[in-house]
């Protein structure tokens, strides 16, 4: 008996992946954080959605808030080379495959590990493309006084095994100030460094929120 698979025409996924053309792009600074943001990044969102809707989603087994998918460099060559021409606008050379990319979906009442709703950091360059419209988006934090884990150790909060709960918004506390959150706006792409201590923030409904998140695994210093 022949396996049935879903097949996804590689030519038809490029289309529905094109980017528009002569994006505008913004530099916002909030004190000495800096991110770039760009809107109306595809021409056809709603197409792009139904061929990423395509791919599976993992759900559990993550320190992110609800499922995930994976993708290839080569499953998104449209996106990564406008990130490339998007960077280099500020003077970055940057190659495209050097990015893994994955979708963060979650929803009301998401169950993760208590630990996982405090700040993080990741690679350098990140960039984060709006898939939904969300209350909330990414949010920045000091800890005592410090934005980026270049500067300072944070204590480890996960602990193996700990119990699942209901996803919570962090706002902070003795140590951690939040003080920027760059917000969820659909078909719009936030490049910034991930270095700085960051965590998701939603206020969430009957609806999932969806977006793809794109880790620059490089040495390379960038000027965000």
């Amino acid at each position: 008996m022949m396996t049935s698979f879903n097949f996804v025409d590689r030519k038809e996924l490029y289309d529905s992946l094109t980017v528009n053309e002569n994006l505008e792009i913004k530099k916002i600074k909030v004190g000495d954080f800096s991110y770039l943001s760009v809107e109306n990044f595809f021409k056809n969102p709603d197409k792009a959605i139904n061929f990423l809707q395509n791919y599976p989603a993992l759900n559990g087994g993550v320190s992110t808030p609800g499922a995930r998918q994976n993708f290839t460099p080569m499953d998104l060559v449209p996106v990564l080379q406008a990130y490339k021409s998007i960077m280099k606008t500020v003077g970055d050379e940057i190659d495209p495959t050097s990015f893994i990319t994955c979708s963060n979906i979650a929803w009301k009442d998401v169950e993760v590990m208590h630990g996982c709703m405090y700040p993080h950091a990741d690679y350098e360059l990140v960039a984060n493309l709006w898939l939904c419209n969300f209350e909330g988006g990414t949010s920045f934090y000091k800890y005592k006084g410090v934005s980026t884990a270049d500067e300072i150790q944070i204590p480890k909060y996960r602990k193996p095994k700990e119990p699942l709960v209901p996803w919570e918004n962090f706002d902070g506390d003795e140590d951690w100030e939040l003080y920027h959150t760059i917000p969820t706006k659909f078909n719009s792409v936030a490049f910034y460094n991930g270095r700085n201590f960051h965590a998701p923030y939603a206020n969430f409904y009957d609806t999932y929120r969806y977006a793809l998140i794109s880790f620059y695994r490089s040495d390379k210093k960038f000027s965000l």
